[in-house]
């Protein structure tokens, strides 16, 4: 089979939506699937271009732009890059990871939504606290913090990447650099685990986490005292001399999902090999699985419906623009003054008509009327086996569905 389709990810969802329709799913690996199986393939409507000249009419497909979905990724990676680079202050930064503890990931998958909030709260506060101190930095830095939940194997294993400036505006309004010495690890491990501990006990005792069945009140008590006598998992990389190459590096991570069409090298309806880095002898491995196994990992990093997996805080928060730019200033690099306008420009390339090489400009569209918020998702009748499509093969095995018109 070819697997060199960059639609190879949809297909595989495609050819097993039947399947995945007979099992319960939460609601939001359902509007996942539906969401990629049904993008740019007219579904989820169409706009129709063409020329003033009235030559060929060129359709272009909707796009479901869903966060898990490969398709869509590729330009908003470029337009989120983008938007870091021109927030970035021209200064090093320091590259951390923050390792969520092996022992908690059976929590994990019972109370996402928490575990979130609580991941980017305690390296939030851990990072802030530790670099205003007056023993360390005596600084308000800037800091992007990204959530990512995979391993290289598709397994889950939940961390935050920090992006940190090297440096940062001191009580008196300056800018002070940190040098090639950020913070003290061991403290800066003891401190982010007492406070996601803290977090964790607080949050159980108020009845807001939720335990899986295999685990008892005790059971609860007993990890958390455990977890408490290990050393957990904070790495600080080495001083980059601007944050550009790290936003690049966490955007392959952060759009489209956790597997890149061109790392599966076999897949067909009894296996899905994949080729993956182990991380601890730097070689190149093939892992593979059963269809059903590989897409229920692909899922279990959907992530959680309106809660952002970057965030930015200290100078690089929304409402500290002002502070940014008095640093550029500080800094000499009065080039990247920020000033509060965004140019929308369209990340879509311009279309010329075939015909007469003129711009061509959106004259009709279709799209789904939306209805009524609920569960949408549908069995539908398709093949169990993995097939390569065109791009237009969709359009031609419509579905039942309210359409609305409007003309450009």
């Amino acid at each position: 089979m070819d697997v060199s389709n960059h639609r190879l990810l949809q297909n595989i969802f495609r050819s097993y939506r039947n399947v995945l329709a007979q099992k319960r799913l939460p609601s939001s690996h359902c509007r996942a699937i539906d969401s990629i199986v049904d993008c740019r393939s007219g579904r989820l409507g169409t706009s129709y271009y063409a020329c003033e000249h009235g030559h060929e009419v060129h359709e272009q497909h909707h796009a479901c732009r869903h966060r898990s979905c490969y398709l869509c990724a590729r330009n908003s990676k470029r337009t989120w890059i983008d938007e870091q680079k021109n927030r970035l202050l021209n200064c090093p930064h320091f590259h951390m990871v923050f390792t969520l503890p092996s022992e908690y990931r059976v929590l994990w998958r019972y109370n996402k939504r928490w575990f979130t909030q609580a991941l980017f709260q305690a390296v939030k506060e851990t990072v802030l606290t530790l670099m205003r101190d007056e023993r360390h930095q005596g600084v308000m830095p800037g800091l992007v913090l990204a959530l990512h939940t995979w391993g290289r194997q598709l397994n889950l294993h939940p961390h935050i990447h920090a992006v940190v400036t090297a440096g940062g505006i001191d009580s008196l309004g300056r800018w002070k650099d940190s040098g090639e010495y950020l913070l003290p690890i061991h403290v800066l491990k003891a401190l982010y685990r007492g406070k996601l501990q803290a977090l964790l006990k607080q949050a159980y005792e108020a009845g807001e986490l939720v335990l899986p069945p295999s685990m008892e009140r005790t059971d609860f008590y007993i990890t958390h005292a455990q977890v408490y006598k290990k050393a957990w998992s904070v790495r600080v990389e080495e001083q980059y001399s601007h944050g550009k190459g790290v936003m690049v590096y966490l955007s392959k991570y952060l759009k489209g999902g956790p597997i890149h069409p061109a790392q599966i090298g076999r897949c067909d309806d009894q296996s899905i090999s994949f080729v993956y880095k182990d991380h601890r002898d730097q070689r190149h491995k093939t892992l593979t699985l059963a269809p059903m196994e590989f897409i229920g990992r692909l899922l279990l990093h959907v992530p959680e419906p309106g809660l952002h997996t970057i965030r930015h805080y200290g100078l690089y928060g929304s409402a500290a623009r002002d502070k940014r730019n008095s640093c550029r200033e500080r800094l000499g690099d009065s080039v990247g003054i920020e000033t509060g306008t965004k140019s929308r420009s369209s990340s879509m390339a311009e279309l010329l008509c075939k015909t007469c090489s003129q711009s061509m400009a959106i004259r009709f569209r279709r799209y789904v009327r939306r209805k009524a918020k609920g569960n949408s998702y549908k069995q539908v009748s398709v093949p169990g086996i993995v097939q390569q499509v065109d791009e237009t093969d969709h359009a031609n095995n419509p579905r039942e569905r309210d359409w609305c018109y409007a003309h450009g």
